[in-house]
């Protein structure tokens, strides 16, 4: 190539120059000439350190590398005999993984007769939907998939931006190891032996039950609930007490 358009070293347009001359003028300055835009008529050049592009280049990629995340299918799964109690620790833990940036699936697997439970799987699948529905969107509705039904949940673009966080991640270990102190423990993803079939029972008791499955308060809720309802009691004691030294009576 004869010539060719020349950008120098501080970003100017040199114009359209010969190509030797380019490249001596490159040498001068200790820098390299780099060819930027070969399909241009005439081709781009530019003087610049290769050396020192690279390194910032590669700087940038392992820096973008060491905030750059790998997200999950993370998976949640529930029985037809999962309590309310139960079933609010397992929306916290979807909540958690949806934070984290992953997509969660919900499982809920049917074993012997329990499939004619399906009204009362939807209604916890939905819930659970319901209790995410700040961290994420519904990606695939309530469908069954042989014995078991499921829903995949995905995080919001919101969800995702605050995923990195230090803020959020602090978050998710507290709630973690609030879980944790009041007996709950993490689904493994292993078959429990002692999971039974649902009773007869029990189930009729399901079958019989309203459309709604209310959740029960946080575990720090009810603590708390009951603290002052032990309080209350205890002042209407000490008011009656009062009242009977008052009055000398025995």
């Amino acid at each position: 190539m004869p010539k060719v358009r020349l950008i120098g070293s501080n970003g100017t347009n040199l114009g359209v120059i010969d190509t030797r001359e380019a490249m001596d003028m490159a040498r001068r300055e200790h820098l390299d000439l780099i060819e930027v835009a070969p399909n241009s008529d005439p081709p781009v050049c530019r003087i610049f350190d290769y050396g020192k592009f690279s390194y910032e280049r590669e700087k940038k990629e392992r820096e973008a590398k060491k905030t750059q995340r790998t997200f999950e299918l993370k998976g949640v799964r529930l029985r037809p005999k999962t309590t309310d109690y139960h079933l609010y620790f397992k929306m916290r833990e979807a909540r958690r993984f949806l934070e984290q940036g992953n997509k969660v699936k919900v499982t809920l697997k049917f074993r012997g007769r329990e499939d004619r439970l399906l009204h009362v799987a939807r209604r916890m699948l939905d819930k659970v939907a319901e209790g995410c529905a700040d961290l994420a969107l519904l990606e695939a509705a309530p469908n069954m998939e042989g014995k078991t039904m499921l829903v995949v949940l995905a995080p919001t673009q919101a969800t995702l931006a605050n995923a990195h966080l230090k803020t959020t991640q602090d978050r998710v270990e507290r709630e973690l190891e609030e879980d944790k102190a009041v007996g709950y423990v993490e689904d493994t993803g292993t078959e429990d032996e002692n999971d039974d079939v649902l009773d007869e029972e029990t189930a009729l008791k399901f079958e019989q039950a309203g459309s709604e499955i209310p959740l029960g308060p946080p575990p720090a809720q009810a603590h708390d609930a009951a603290l002052r309802e032990q309080k209350l009691k205890n002042r209407h004691k000490r008011r009656k007490d009062l009242s009977m030294e008052q009055f000398n009576l025995p």
